[in-house]
């Protein structure tokens, strides 16, 4: 019911989504030009597509082959951008209410690309490559906010220049059962895959730099998250864990407090706990009062598209620094 009455809100978001894109697609609002190259990894859906590990992998990326990267956000997550932090330690993270005047920061400070965090609405930045994630588990399409958890409809994807496809739980052939249609949208679109796979696992505790590898907790456990789609996480466990696992979900990017604590504790009931990093950065001040706690790494791997993506990226570098003459480095393979 309380969805059906949602629909005349979500059909004038539909139409301001649309007329805003028009208004960009016909040059009647004006998108601002950077000095260096702004790699942009979005989405379409509100969370759950693997943002900030893919957005950490291709800072990697980009950092060992040569590049000064820095991460653009705006910071709605202070979990995401200390995540950022830890898995790229040495990376500039710039955070700013403008994206805008945050990419002029980092060029500013030295960095001669930039990867946009969140960016594919953000159509004031003019990117120079536009890579959007689907969510294998999130379907082909599905109502837009505040009715559903798209933020605009799969047509927007004809202005992307990458689709990635990322799995969790999924299989491949699920996979592509996304990425196929998805492609009919954008046909001049590079299209890659890729899966989110356990990592390593650490103790809560450890400090962030130097964890100590842990081995997969044993017997029973309680998986806790705050994070926009657990569900993934939670079965992620499952596959994992030896015995049962009860779960226990926290809005995302929710800010535990001493009481949260204690609430988990009594859950726990004496039971190790299993969270994620980006709950780890949050929980890491409350390892004394927690049980033994586990945290789950996850890691990116690619199930096709890697050397299409990274190409297209080259490419992109390679004319803006033509275009500038700013000296970047040819060096991405």
């Amino acid at each position: 019911l309380v969805i059906g009455l949602l629909l005349p809100t979500e059909l004038f978001y539909r139409g301001a989504v649309a007329l805003r894109n028009r208004c960009y697609d016909l040059g009647l609002l004006s998108q601002f030009e950077s000095r260096i190259p702004i790699i942009s990894v979005g989405n379409l859906a509100v969370g759950g597509t693997g943002k900030t590990p893919f957005a950490s992998w291709l800072m990697t990326r980009l950092t060992t082959l040569g590049h000064r990267t820095a991460l653009v956000t705006r910071g709605y997550g202070s979990d995401e951008v200390l995540l950022y932090k830890i898995r790229n330690p040495g990376v500039p993270v710039v955070v700013h209410k403008s994206k805008i005047e945050g990419v002029a920061q980092a060029a500013r400070e030295g960095a001669t690309v930039a990867v946009l965090d969140d960016g594919f609405q953000h159509r004031a930045a003019r990117r120079d490559v536009d890579i959007v994630l689907l969510a294998a588990e999130h379907g082909v399409e599905g109502p837009l906010l505040p009715r559903g958890r798209f933020r605009e409809p799969m047509s927007a994807l004809s202005r992307t220049d990458a689709i990635v496809v990322t799995r969790k739980v999924a299989t491949q052939d699920e996979a592509c059962e996304v990425g196929c249609p998805a492609a009919c949208w954008a046909p001049k679109a590079v299209l890659g895959q890729i899966h989110l796979k356990e990592d390593s696992w650490t103790e809560l505790g450890n400090e962030p730099t130097a964890q100590t590898p842990a081995r997969t907790p044993a017997g029973d456990l309680l998986a806790v998250s705050s994070i926009a789609e657990p569900e993934g996480f939670h079965e992620m466990v499952r596959s994992k864990a030896s015995g049962m696992v009860e779960c226990m979900a926290f809005p995302d990017h929710h800010p535990f407090s001493d009481k949260d604590v204690r609430r988990i504790v009594e859950r726990a009931a004496g039971r190790p706990i299993v969270i994620t990093e980006k709950d780890a950065v949050k929980l890491r001040s409350f390892s004394q009062e927690l049980p033994r706690t586990y945290v789950l790494r996850l890691q990116v791997a690619w199930d096709f598209g890697q050397d299409a993506v990274m190409a297209l990226i080259r490419q992109a570098i390679e004319g803006k620094s033509l275009a500038r003459g700013n000296g970047l480095s040819d060096v991405i393979a």
